[in-house]
C-alpha cells in the first residue's frame, strides 16, 4: 500500500508526457526524469517485485539516454516525433510492468 501514492504520481506524469509534442524538450526530459525517480522510490521485499521495479527503472533509463537523445537528435519533424512515440512507447511498457495503468 505504501507504494500507491508513489503509483499515482507516476501515473500523473506519464499521463502527462503522453500529452507532450515535439516541441517541448525540456519537459519531456523532466518527465522522463522524474518518472525514473519515482520508479526507484518503490519500495518492495519481494524478489520477483525487485526484479520488475528493476526492468521498469532500465526501460526508462534507456528511454532517457537512447530515445530522448535521438529524439533531440532528429534533424525533422517527423523524425521527431518517430522518436517521441519509441520514448512513450517504452515508458508505457515501463508502467505496464508495474501495473500502472491509464
Amino acid at each position: 500500500m505504501k507504494n500507491e501514492p508513489i503509483k499515482q504520481k507516476i501515473l500523473a506524469d506519464y499521463t502527462t508526457l503522453l500529452g507532450l509534442k515535439h516541441d517541448n524538450p525540456d519537459l519531456i526530459k523532466e518527465k522522463l526524469k522524474r518518472i525514473g525517480e519515482r520508479i526507484n522510490h518503490l519500495g518492495t521485499t519481494i524478489s520477483e517485485e525487485k526484479d520488475v521495479v528493476g526492468d521498469a527503472a532500465r526501460l526508462v533509463d534507456s528511454a532517457l539516454t537512447i530515445e530522448f537523445v535521438t529524439f533531440m537528435e532528429s534533424l525533422t519533424e517527423d523524425d521527431q516525433e518517430e522518436a517521441l512515440a519509441q520514448l512513450k512507447h517504452k515508458v508505457a511498457e515501463a508502467c505496464q510492468l508495474l501495473q500502472i495503468h491509464a
